[in-house]
């Protein structure tokens, strides 16, 4: 008896370890699962031209950055042809997209069909 609770003394200690490194690493995993959801959202904002700061302008060499960069955000693949295949979004840009974006992405996709 005086055996499996020292035993067991021992045991503990480490499950409780584990279970928090556990615990840590899922706490972490969903913490740079957001910070990459924020960085998606920060350059689809580049992209069309939306901005914190009204008065401040985005360059186009700025947008072209932000979309070579939203390359390597492939889980967003689907979410991003439905953001910018949307009517609105022609409504709301900024004068690069409406004026080079939606004419070129137009021209693609009546070439497609």
């Amino acid at each position: 008896m005086q055996d499996i609770l020292k035993n067991l003394s021992y045991l503990l200690p480490i499950v409780a370890g584990i279970f928090a490194f556990i615990k840590w690493v899922d706490s972490r995993n969903k913490q740079l699962k957001n910070d990459r959801y924020d960085k998606y959202i920060k350059l689809v904002k580049i992209i069309s031209g939306s901005k914190e700061n009204r008065d401040a302008s985005i360059c186009f060499t700025e947008q072209i950055a932000s979309t070579w960069l939203l390359l390597d955000f492939k889980e967003y693949y689907h979410l991003t042809i439905k953001i910018f295949d949307n009517d609105l979004l022609e409504q709301y840009s900024d004068k690069n997209w409406s004026s080079v974006i939606i004419p070129d992405k137009k021209s693609r996709s009546r070439n497609q069909k």
